[in-house]
């Protein structure tokens, strides 16, 4: 048996998918009133016709990741943890719930995982916690978190985490954990990073300088499953299919989606004007904006990231962002 948590949202529903695919028991953690409509639309989706089949074998447990009682019961019996539940978010607003969920839950799991004797412990993080560098552009899994304006809230909690991860492994747990870039595919329009490929199907004209990696979801659940498989302790995985600037992202969703590429290049000085008329906006609306103050300074800056230990370690052959767009569209 395995527990997931974070099961109800993108990259959990997927990777719950793709357990029971390979034959796995799921327990799945839910808190009290969360919505299913993600995980039934990514399992019809999945799997078609037989999506209830499937569905109903998930076990699922009403637990918070912070009750220690709760988490107490639910990992009681089990195989592995998959720890995919997370905030990822770049609005001031909601900066304290970041650290709430990302640090704190974690810190909560890794202690109840150590009290049950949980064999394994697979972690999802981020390239945001990675250390970045301006001088060495190329960023692998040895780079050093560095203190600096190119971290975010989010990047900065996704590291506060991974630390308590390996103060895990320090107290006995066997741990490894996979550091995505952006993770696209089939998921609810309204939230994470399926945001930037709404916007996309809406138009998009604008573009800045830079580069970011991108991955697809189905890949990042897999590089979960083989660690556990291949029982691979004390490891990060960097997971980033294709690394490519925002005019070449853009211009391949637009295509797919029958938008015009983007033509306009939005200077720095523009941006610093955006996230601002954007934030008003937000406050007016209450709506988490796209755009914020990070996400404006961190997307104009130029980083490779390296998934050569991903293909060496876990046999991980990228998918394609074209495939990922092909899947998309079918989905839409």
């Amino acid at each position: 048996m395995i527990l997931l948590t974070g099961a109800t949202g993108f990259l959990g529903a997927h990777t719950c998918a793709s357990l029971l695919q390979k034959g796995y028991a799921v327990r799945a953690c839910r808190r009290e009133n969360s919505s299913l409509g993600e995980f039934e639309s990514i399992f019809k989706y999945r799997f078609g016709e037989e999506w209830k089949k499937f569905a109903d074998k998930v076990d699922w447990i009403e637990a918070d990741i912070h009750d220690y009682d709760k988490m107490a019961d639910a990992m009681e019996g089990l195989e592995a943890v998959f720890h995919i539940a997370a905030v990822v978010s770049f609005w001031p607003k909601r900066r304290e719930e970041l650290y709430y969920t990302n640090v704190e839950g974690t810190a909560n799991m890794i202690n109840v995982a150590l009290a049950k004797g949980v064999p394994w412990f697979i972690h999802a993080s981020s390239i945001a916690a990675i250390g970045r560098d301006e001088k060495h552009p190329v960023i692998t899994e040895e780079n050093e978190w560095i203190n600096s304006e190119l971290n975010s809230q989010y990047a900065i909690s996704k590291n506060l985490a991974e630390r308590e991860v390996w103060r895990g492994r320090e107290e006995g747990l066997k741990a490894s954990m996979v550091n995505p870039g952006v993770i696209l595919g089939e998921g609810d329009w309204n939230k994470g990073s399926c945001r930037l490929l709404k916007k996309v199907m809406t138009g998009m004209p604008y573009y800045t300088d830079g580069q970011n990696g991108y991955v697809d979801v189905l890949d990042v659940a897999e590089a979960m499953i083989r660690l556990y498989d291949k029982k691979i302790d004390g490891e990060r995985v960097l997971l980033v299919g294709e690394n490519l600037s925002p005019k070449a992202f853009i211009s391949q969703a637009a295509e797919y989606f029958g938008q015009k590429p983007p033509y306009i290049r939005a200077r720095p000085w523009m941006g610093e004007i955006a996230w601002r008329l954007v934030a008003l906006l937000s406050f007016i609306t209450g709506k988490e904006p796209l755009l914020t103050k990070e996400t404006a300074k961190t997307g104009t800056h130029h980083f490779t990231y390296s998934s050569q230990k991903a293909t060496d370690l876990l046999g991980i052959r990228f998918t394609p962002l074209s495939e990922t767009l092909r899947r998309v569209k079918r989905f839409i």
